[in-house]
């Protein structure tokens, strides 16, 4: 039986790729509908993966016992892989990540000189981080929105190069073997839709903390 949706007095229509399965859902995209209302249009989403110890090949031992063949994987995991393994399933911990990445693309990419004076509307973009899962469960992944204005590198090409020869350098936490991915947003309504598959009421997929989305202006 299918979970049954409570709808917002102000509800906004949706387009049929939202996932809608339960509640959380639901409200997630009435957030982020709301949010395109008010001026958020990304132009690029980025796609970055985090190291994990199983980016480490296993290395294996064939024996011979009796005349059968066994693998005994020789796999001492060092304390650094250990905390990064727990660390990959800690949203805290990513919130973190995130930050220090948010930092280091305002700098590098917008010329933000100042992180603190976040009064300057006009110098900090609108960013949106999204996290999951993915089929693997075992890390985190993120998608991330940014907005063309005062970007720097406004292209696949030269986001592209920076996010991986630059960026991916500054921080320790970024995969070792997965490229930083860069797409351009064609469809605000369309991309946002893609962002809440596991959204649910332990898993608000949205990381509030680190975005910058456009508010109401309260008058």
């Amino acid at each position: 039986m299918a979970n049954k949706i409570n709808l917002s007095r102000k509800h906004i229509p949706l387009l049929k790729e939202w996932m809608i399965n339960n509640q959380t859902q639901y409200e997630t995209a009435q957030f982020l509908m709301e949010k395109e209302r008010l001026g958020f249009n990304p132009s690029y989403l980025v796609t970055f993966h985090y190291y994990h110890p199983d980016e480490v090949k296993k290395k294996e031992l064939v024996s011979t016992i009796n005349g059968n063949e066994f693998n005994h994987q020789l796999w001492n995991e060092k304390p650094k892989d250990k905390f990064a393994r727990k660390r990959r399933l800690d949203e805290d911990a990513l919130i973190e990540d995130h930050q220090q990445i948010r930092n280091v693309i305002l700098r590098d990419l917008y010329g933000v000189k100042r992180l603190n004076q976040t009064w300057k509307k006009d110098k900090f973009p609108h960013t949106l981080f999204i996290y999951e899962k993915g089929k693997s469960k075992v890390k985190y992944h993120t998608h991330l929105f940014l907005e063309d204005k005062n970007l720097k590198y406004d292209s696949i090409e030269a986001l592209d190069f920076v996010f991986n020869n630059k960026i991916r350098k500054k921080r320790k936490c970024f995969s070792n073997w997965k490229k930083i991915h860069i797409e351009r947003v064609f469809s605000v309504k369309g991309a946002l839709s893609y962002t809440n598959k596991e959204t649910d009421a332990s898993n608000y997929s949205i990381d509030y903390q680190s975005s910058n989305l456009p508010i109401k202006d309260a008058n």
